[in-house]
């Protein structure tokens, strides 16, 4: 396990390894690392300390909270801004720590309604990006050479990158 995640580039950043995505990334000790999960987990692990050092950990407190903060999340999709990734990411992982809240506060007989649900969300909401990232590998000039295809970072957002190899 260790030598793969050694040598495997893309293991931590779950992104392809491309200057079109530089942006969703950035290296630490020369391995890629996603911003949106570095803001997501520790975010969704802070949310769910709060939550229950201040004792607001009841069905009727959490579920609210995960829905309303996937909700602001979801205006994402309406947004076209880098800018504002982080505060969304913080907004995702408030709503999964709730989400998993809710599922073990909830009353008898919803518990596993709001699992099935929360699972159904995720996986919904991680299909969708996942369909957004190929899609940009789709519409690339060198899709044909998948996964093999990085592209250097362009020098400028409007500027297209140079197909020549790394």
């Amino acid at each position: 396990m260790r030598s793969s995640i050694v040598k495997d580039p893309i293991l931590l950043s779950h992104h392809p390894l491309c200057g079109k995505f530089d942006d969703h990334m950035f290296k630490i000790r020369g391995r890629h690392v996603c911003i949106g999960c570095t803001t997501v987990y520790p975010s969704a692990v802070a949310a769910a300390v709060l939550l229950t050092v201040s004792g607001q950990t009841s069905f009727g407190v959490v579920f609210p909270i995960a829905l309303l903060f996937f909700a602001v999340n979801l205006t994402r999709l309406l947004v076209r801004s880098h800018r504002l990734s982080v505060l969304f990411n913080v907004c995702l992982g408030v709503s999964l720590s709730a989400s998993l809240l809710s599922a073990f506060h909830a009353p008898e007989g919803l518990q596993l309604p709001v699992i099935i649900v929360g699972l159904s969300v995720a996986f919904s909401f991680s299909l969708l990006k996942g369909y957004r990232v190929f899609a940009v590998c789709k519409r690339c000039e060198r899709y044909g050479e998948f996964p093999s295809c990085h592209l250097p970072r362009p020098a400028r957002p409007d500027e297209h990158p140079q197909t020549g190899s790394e």
